[in-house]
């Protein structure tokens, strides 16, 4: 609303990612894209959301995340649900479906304040 940047959200959808015998380079690629984010806008980074992880992932963090500290807590978001019913970005842009726009922005909120 006010024509600057304020801040960069990193979202990752994990939806189909293999936790044995997938690719590395995945992988390796999910790394460099938040330490490059960092590095472009290091004063207005905001957190990285890790979405749709394979259920035994997921249930592994929800174990380990009370133990991660409070930063940590704050930079890293791990939430199933969005983009998981979504085949193609371009159905989130206003111009293509208005109401998976709406639906996902809101999600990404709810991620994001919680």
């Amino acid at each position: 609303e006010q024509d600057r940047l304020v801040c960069v959200v990193t979202a990752n959808d994990l939806s189909g990612m293999k936790l044995l015998g997938g690719s590395k380079d995945f992988r390796k690629a999910l790394g460099l894209a938040s330490k490059q984010a960092n590095d472009l806008y290091p004063t207005v980074s905001g957190p990285t959301l890790l979405l749709n992880l394979p259920k035994l992932l997921s249930g592994i963090v929800k174990l380990f995340t009370p133990l991660f500290s409070k930063e940590v807590r704050e930079r890293l978001k791990f939430e199933r649900g969005p983009l998981s019913d979504v085949s193609d970005l371009q159905q989130l842009l206003p111009s293509g479906n208005p109401s998976a726009s709406k639906k996902f922005l809101a999600q990404l909120d709810d991620l994001i304040y919680k």
